[in-house]
C-alpha cells in the first residue's frame, strides 16, 4: 500500500520584482530625522514644475547619504550583510520626505529653485525590506534610475547652451522641443522610482498607477512595463501581466542595439531573462503548461547559470506531466548551480513563502525561528527530487534526498512525512514511525 502525501513544494520566483521574502520587523524605537536642502538653476526652455523636482531630487540625495549611515550602523548590529548599493536602496525606501520650505529667486535670465526637506527615517522598516533588496533587479533598477537622472541633467545643460546659441526661431523651437522631451523622460523616471517604492511596500494599486504614468510619459520605458507586469503577476491579474511583458519585449526588440559600444549586455540579458521567466509563470498559472515550458526554456538560454527557470520547469515535469526523469534532471541542475549559497539566509518562519502546502504544517511554520543557511530553493529541490525518485520506485535515492533536506533544516514537517512514506514502502516500519512521530 502506498502512503504518498500529495504535498508538492514549489517556489514562486521573479523581480521585482518584488521579492517573495517577508522578514518580520523587530521593534526599533528610534526614528531619525534629517534636514537637507537642494537647489537647481532653471534656464530658458525649462518648466518650473520640473525645475522644482530637480531641486527636490538634489535634497533627497543629500538625505539618502545621511540615512545610509544610519542603515549601515543598524545592519551591522543585526548582521544583515548588505552591500553599499543595497544600503542606498534601503535608505531611499525607508525615508518619508516632506517639503518644509521652498522658494525661487531670480538669477540672471533664469530662476534658482531652493527646497528644504525633512526626511524621517523609520528604522523599524529595515528588516522588512532587507530580503527584498537582495533581489538583484531591485538594486539594478535603483542604479539605472540614478544614472538616468545624471544623464538627463548633463543633456539638459548641453541643450540650454544650444538654446542660448540658437540662431533664429526655427532652431530655437527645435531645441525647446528637445528640452521638453528630456523633461518628460525625467518625470517618467520619477514615476518609475515611485512605482518601485510602492511595490516594495506592497502598495500595489499605487505602484500600478505610478508605472502607468511612467509609460504614458515615456512609451519606451521597458522597465516600467516589466515591473507593472510583476505587480499584476503578484496580484494574480495574469492577462494584464502578460500584456505588459509582451509590451516590454516589443520595446526591447525595437531599441536593442548590439552595436552600441556602451551597451551593457548583462543588464539586457537580465531583463530578457526576467520577462521569459515571468511569462512562463503566467502561462503555468493559466494552465498552459507547454507554453510555460517554452518560456522557461527561453529563460535558461538567456541565463543558464540561474536556478529559477530549472526549478519552475521541474515543477511542471513533476506535478503536471509526471515526467520524473526530466524533473530529476532539473532539480539536480538547481542543486549543482546553488549547492550552498551561504550568503543568503532567511528565517525558517519565511520558508512558508517558498512552499505550497495543504495546511498540514501551516501553524508550525509560525513557530520556527531557526536559520536556513542554503537558499530555500535548494531545500525544495532536494525534497522534490526525492519525491520524483520515490514515484519511480527508487526508494534509497528518495530517502537520501529527503535526508539531505532534513540535514539542512530539521523543522520542515513535509520532509519527515516524505521520508516516512519511503521507509514504509520498503517496510522499514520503525524508521517510518519515527519520522511520522
Amino acid at each position: 500500500m502506498k502512503y504518498f502525501s500529495v504535498i508538492i513544494i514549489a517556489v514562486f520566483l521573479f523581480f521585482l520584482a518584488g521579492s517573495i521574502l517577508q522578514i518580520e520587523p523587530k521593534c526599533f524605537a528610534e526614528t531619525k530625522e534629517i534636514i537637507s536642502e537642494g537647489t537647481y538653476n532653471m534656464g530658458d526652455g525649462e518648466t518650473p514644475g520640473v525645475a522644482e523636482s530637480r531641486a527636490l531630487l538634489n535634497a533627497k540625495r543629500v538625505a539618502i547619504e545621511q540615512a545610509g549611515t544610519y542603515v549601515e550602523s543598524y545592519t551591522k548590529v543585526k548582521n544583515l550583510q548588505l552591500t553599499e548599493d543595497e544600503i542606498k536602496v534601503m535608505a531611499s525606501g525607508i525615508m518619508e520626505v516632506a517639503i518644509i520650505d521652498k522658494k525661487r529667486t531670480v538669477i540672471g535670465d533664469g530662476f534658482n529653485f531652493w527646497v528644504k526637506i525633512k526626511a524621517k527615517v523609520n528604522l523599524d522598516n529595515i528588516e522588512k525590506l532587507a530580503g527584498k533588496v537582495k533581489e538583484k533587479s531591485v538594486v539594478e533598477d535603483y542604479k539605472k534610475i540614478q544614472e538616468a537622472y545624471d544623464k538627463s541633467q548633463k543633456e539638459i545643460e548641453e541643450l540650454k547652451k544650444q538654446l542660448a546659441q540658437a540662431k533664429g526661431e526655427p532652431e530655437r523651437k527645435q531645441v525647446e522641443a528637445k528640452i521638453a522631451d528630456k523633461e518628460n523622460l525625467f518625470q517618467a523616471n520619477e514615476w518609475f522610482e515611485k512605482g518601485n517604492r510602492y511595490s516594495l511596500d506592497k502598495q500595489y494599486d499605487e505602484a500600478i498607477d505610478a508605472y502607468t504614468k511612467a509609460v504614458m510619459l515615456n512609451p519606451d520605458a521597458d522597465g516600467a512595463y516589466v515591473n507593472r507586469g510583476n505587480v499584476y503577476l503578484q496580484t494574480e491579474q495574469y492577462d494584464k501581466a502578460l500584456e505588459d511583458y509582451n509590451k516590454a519585449s516589443e520595446v526591447l526588440d525595437r531599441t536593442f542595439d548590439r552595436n552600441n559600444p556602451n551597451l551593457n549586455i548583462e543588464v539586457y540579458a537580465n531583463v530578457f531573462w526576467n520577462i521569459a521567466l515571468n511569462r512562463g509563470y503566467v502561462y503555468e498559472k493559466k494552465g498552459e503548461y507547454d507554453k510555460a515550458i517554452e518560456y522557461y526554456n527561453s529563460a535558461i538560454k538567456f541565463k543558464s547559470d540561474n536556478a529559477n527557470a530549472y526549478f519552475n520547469r521541474g515543477r511542471i515535469y513533476l506535478i503536471v506531466k509526471s515526467e520524473y526523469d526530466k524533473a530529476i534532471e532539473d532539480y539536480s541542475k538547481v542543486i549543482e548551480i546553488n549547492p550552498e549559497n551561504p550568503d543568503y539566509s532567511v528565517t525558517a518562519n519565511d520558508y512558508k513563502n517558498w512552499v505550497i502546502i495543504d495546511g498540514i504544517a501551516k501553524v508550525l511554520y509560525k513557530k520556527i525561528k531557526s536559520k536556513l543557511t542554503p537558499h530555500p530553493i535548494v531545500i525544495s529541490s532536494y525534497l522534490n527530487r526525492g519525491f520524483a525518485y520515490h514515484k519511480k520506485g527508487q526508494y534509497d535515492r528518495a530517502i537520501e534526498d529527503y535526508s539531505k533536506g532534513i540535514d539542512i533544516n530539521q523543522n520542515i514537517p513535509e520532509a519527515y512525512l516524505y521520508r516516512g512514506n519511503a521507509y514504509a514502502d520498503i517496510r522499514d516500519i520503525d524508521k517510518a514511525i519515527s519520522d511520522f512521530q
